[in-house]
């Protein structure tokens, strides 16, 4: 199939497939609260798999799906079509399939296969970026947008890489097996979600607003300080050198996401607010769960809390308070306006503005529920905190209940926000 007008942004499988994986994110999420609270017997893969369908499984389905069609329209490029759009899909999920049924069940050549299409795939869809980037007449690397996304997808393979020597294939590293995951985690998350989640937001959230964006000036320079923090956050942690390599970097990083949060705030207040710009902007609160406890731990100060505590309420605050709610958000604007990869390009349709709809759809996440939401991140977190006292089980079930119920309240919104019947799922209907 030849690519798409310039113009067409569309839905492609990877939507349907991110749909599908906070769908099942949520079950994973209700058992993970049950056992939090001692009503299930303990299943050692729930947690993992938890994080997982929401980073590996949602989000990244929802950034692949986007990612190529914003990078094409920067560049000023044709989007991707139908077999450049589900080759990566099978790439990507077969992978990730064979990736979960290995570290589920104790498979390592599974976890590798699984490993490899990942990889693979994440490098063909940073080569097709790098192509449109080598036919456009633009600078590639002057455009804000498409140089994070490259940094973005670049940094992800290091992430996969490190993947290898945490499960299958274990390596001595002068950080250690802590010190691996930890750049890991900095990796996937910080590195690949994080940067290209805040290259996206800003270009949609002043369109989410109905305003324009605060200022392309500290947008530039905060890109810059991300590629540069970044580099040493998913090496100083496996090298073993907290303190001279990962504390700067972390600095560098914090750096640019305070330039990019008040650029948020600034032009959410110059704007006309609503439900889901709020969630959007409140979850950027939640990347201070995981910064603020890095100093101490990078410094050896002891806080008086298992490090194992920690690390799951860092994780909890990052995956639950931030990505979900981003990535909640960007699902929820992109099934109700865009239409599907089949139908034909028409010039004029789904472009950044036609995708924020102006029929009250920002609007179905009302205030009180983001509040809500949020409050209900806060005392889960928590209750990792306190593992070891009989508070931490109230925490968990007021938390998760909480959690559980709005998670499908937007689940059952974005899917009511299409037409009727199968005709929203990319090529059916």
């Amino acid at each position: 199939m030849a690519a798409t007008s310039r113009s067409g942004l569309r839905l492609t499988p990877f939507h349907v497939a991110a749909l599908g994986f906070f769908g099942g994110g949520l079950l994973l999420a209700a058992y993970n609260g049950l056992q939090a609270v001692d009503l299930v017997s303990t299943v050692s893969w729930i947690g993992w798999s938890h994080v997982h369908f929401v980073t590996v499984g949602g989000f990244t389905q929802l950034l692949f799906g986007m990612l190529p069609q914003f990078a094409a329209r920067k560049l000023d490029q044709p989007a991707p079509g139908r077999r450049a759009v589900l080759g990566p899909f099978a790439g990507l999920n077969g992978g990730f399939a064979a990736i979960w049924y290995g570290r589920a069940f104790g498979r390592p050549a599974w976890f590798d296969l699984g490993t490899i299409l990942v990889f693979v795939t994440v490098l063909a869809v940073l080569g097709s970026l790098l192509a449109m980037g080598w036919r456009s007449e633009r600078r590639w690397w002057r455009d804000v947008t498409v140089r994070t996304y490259v940094a973005a997808l670049t940094v992800f393979l290091a992430g996969i890489v490190y993947a290898f020597g945490l499960f299958s294939h274990p390596v001595d590293v002068p950080g250690g097996l802590d010190g691996l995951r930890e750049a890991h985690v900095h990796a996937n998350g910080w590195g690949f979600l994080g940067l290209a989640a805040i290259a996206t937001l800003y270009d949609l959230f002043p369109r989410l607003v109905d305003a324009d964006l605060y200022s392309e000036r500290l947008r530039a320079y905060s890109s810059w300080l991300f590629i540069a923090g970044i580099v040493p956050l998913i090496t100083g942690p496996w090298l073993g050198l907290g303190r001279t390599v990962t504390a700067p970097g972390l600095v560098l990083y914090a750096s640019g996401f305070l330039l990019y949060g008040y650029t948020l705030v600034k032009t959410y207040l110059a704007g006309t607010g609503s439900g889901v710009a709020q969630s959007v902007l409140a979850a950027q609160v939640w990347v201070l769960g995981p910064a603020s406890f890095a100093p101490f731990i990078l410094f050896g100060v002891p806080l008086g809390i298992e490090s194992a505590w920690i690390e799951q309420g860092a994780l909890h605050f990052f995956f639950l308070g931030w990505a979900l709610p981003i990535a909640m958000a960007g699902l929820l604007v992109t099934v109700r306006t865009l239409p599907c990869l089949h139908d034909d390009a028409t010039e004029g349709q789904g472009t950044l503005s036609d995708m924020v709809p102006r029929d009250g759809t920002l609007d179905v996440l009302p205030t009180w529920m983001v509040g809500t939401w949020n409050g209900a991140v806060f005392l889960t977190g928590l209750g990792f905190f306190f593992q070891n006292q009989p508070i931490a089980t109230q925490l968990f079930g007021v938390g998760w209940t909480v959690i559980l119920l709005i998670w499908g309240y937007q689940l059952g919104q974005i899917i009511a926000q299409r037409r009727p019947g199968l005709a929203w799922l990319p090529g059916l209907g």
